[in-house]
């Protein structure tokens, strides 16, 4: 009985130890699974991050160092990785400490501060040069003779307004003494125009290479006014496009037909009008267009856009080339009627002679003309003598 007992509790024994061993290795299993998982690790890089610089700002000036550095960052939180890399979210700074620097010429490391220890970060660059110099500031006037230069032949610069005319310039000591002047920094090439902006300032040297500095304030406010020769053009329209089918031309009137340009003198006196190209396109109906005046490079037109009423004209079909018999019958007609017309009046005239006691015979006729009155004028006589005998012998006879 004892030994059945016994046996009993070596098998509880055995089957407890079998349980225990399946949940320790299956807990196990799923860390050992979690571990090779978070061996896996992900990539990010953060592009032209700014490197600070920690120096003693009241005694020195600096320069010469690159202001960016490309930074990789690598870890298994993806998320951490994605906020580290974006300027806005990230909480670490990329540093190159100089407070135990003097002055001159340094190879300073550069370090990431406020990093994640779950992260890792590689800098590129991952040391800068930086130039350390004791700090030193200069008043400035502002040289505008540059700008001024630039003013285009042919125009005169009647006002140069600018402000202020004089700034703090800050750099090195010996830096300080190669500056020449402060500048207005500007791309532009001519001057034609009048002109209120601010320009850039720079400090430059002897030769105008730009210098390192740090000026106070950093632009000016610039007017400037130009004057140049002026001259009246008169505005041409000239077609352009395919004109439609049916088309033969077109009448173009402008809202403006002359403009003022300016400019060198030079310039002007090749110019004697301004082309305005009118697109006529499908034009069919009168049409009412916007148009850009095309004025010459360096030369100014008080007229940029003109309004252009198109009237299209279009070609007349000849009838006489459509139908030529019915112009041949009524060729024949108007002859036959110009004929009968000469005909009635003739017979007219010969009427008008004949009737018109008035109208004078020719000359060569006129002899004969009046014996010829005088015996008509006898017959009438004799047969009134006549008609007067024959009525009293009626009379008689009714008696």
């Amino acid at each position: 009985m004892l030994k059945k007992k016994k046996r009993s509790n070596i098998v509880y024994g055995l089957l407890a130890l079998f349980f225990s061993l399946l949940l320790f290795f299956n807990a196990n299993g799923s860390n050992f699974r979690n571990s090779i998982a978070s061996t896996e690790t992900y990539e990010e890089t953060a592009q032209n991050v700014p490197i600070t610089i920690d120096y003693d700002s009241d005694k020195y000036y600096i320069q010469g160092y690159e202001s960016t550095a490309n930074i990789t960052l690598s870890g298994a939180n993806r998320v951490q990785l994605n906020a580290e890399a974006n300027d806005e979210t990230r909480n670490f700074k990329v540093v190159a400490d100089l407070t135990d620097l003097g002055e001159g010429t340094h190879d300073v490391p550069l370090k990431v501060e406020n990093l994640s220890n779950s992260v890792d970060a590689s800098l590129d660059p991952d040391t800068i040069t930086v130039t350390i110099e004791k700090r030193v500031s200069k008043n400035f006037q502002i040289d505008t003779q540059e700008l001024e230069d630039k003013v285009q032949d042919g125009f005169e610069l009647e006002d140069f307004v600018i402000s202020p005319q004089e700034v703090k310039v800050t750099s090195g000591e010996k830096t300080m003494k190669e500056i020449s002047k402060v500048i207005l920094s500007s791309n532009l090439e001519t001057i034609n125009k009048d002109i209120s902006d601010s320009f850039s300032l720079q400090a430059v040297d002897d030769n105008g290479d730009g210098l390192s500095a740090s000026i106070e304030p950093q632009e000016a406010d610039v007017q400037l006014s130009v004057s140049a020769p002026d001259k009246e053009v008169s505005l041409e329209p000239t077609q352009t496009g395919e004109a439609a089918d049916g088309v033969s031309s077109f009448d173009f009137q402008l809202s403006e037909n002359s403009a003022t340009i300016s400019g060198a003198q030079n310039l002007l006196d090749n110019v004697d009008s301004l082309e305005v190209p009118v697109d006529v396109t499908d034009v069919t109906e009168p049409t009412t267009r916007n148009v850009n005046v095309q004025t010459p490079a360096q030369l100014n037109s008080d007229v940029d856009t003109v309004t252009v009423n198109i009237t299209p004209i279009f070609e007349e079909t000849s009838t006489e080339d459509s139908n030529p018999s019915s112009s041949t019958n009524s060729s024949s007609s108007t002859d036959e009627q110009t004929n009968e017309s000469n005909e009635n009046s003739e017979v007219e005239e010969t009427e008008t002679q004949s009737t018109d006691p008035t109208r004078s015979p020719p000359a060569e006729d006129e002899g004969s003309t009046t014996q010829e009155s005088r015996e008509q004028t006898e017959l009438t006589q004799d047969s009134a003598d006549e008609q007067v005998d024959a009525q009293e012998n009626e009379e008689e006879t009714e008696r």
